[in-house]
């Protein structure tokens, strides 16, 4: 089975389309919902799409009477989510060798344990992930 890991700026494009398609994001949520594929993502995500979903609502760029409905959604993706604390030394060192923040060397850190495609909307952690061998968007 295919495990796809997705940063925060991904699960958001499943729901809000405000910026490019990420190429096959929307193909990996079709196998993960036929139960072909799984997500995965470090806890993080959830306090980085919760902050995203926030902003986006301060910058009346969603509705206030909106957002508890598409929080709603986007947790009933099925999402399997992993510890920070067991891939944050692999993190920092990904970190320093990419020049990445260290929320999104969390994201490439899982990927590269689990050996699976990286879907993100940020071009510099997409960058990073080819650059580490991961397979990306």
């Amino acid at each position: 089975m295919n495990v796809y890991v997705l940063d925060a700026s991904a699960w958001l494009r499943l729901f809000l389309h405000d910026g490019p398609d990420v190429p096959g994001l929307e193909q990996a949520a079709q196998e993960v919902e036929k139960g072909a594929a799984s997500f995965a993502a470090p806890e993080l995500i959830l306090a980085e799409a919760g902050h995203a979903l926030m902003r986006k609502v301060r910058r009346r760029q969603i509705r206030d009477a909106e957002w508890r409905e598409l929080w709603q959604d986007m947790r009933l993706v099925p999402l399997d989510l992993l510890s920070i604390d067991e891939r944050m030394d692999d993190a920092l060192e990904l970190a320093m060798q990419h020049n990445l923040s260290v929320y999104d060397a969390l994201y490439l850190a899982v990927a590269v344990h689990l050996g699976a495609t990286l879907f993100t909307a940020d071009d510099v952690l997409s960058a990073a992930a080819r650059a580490a061998g991961v397979q990306g968007c």
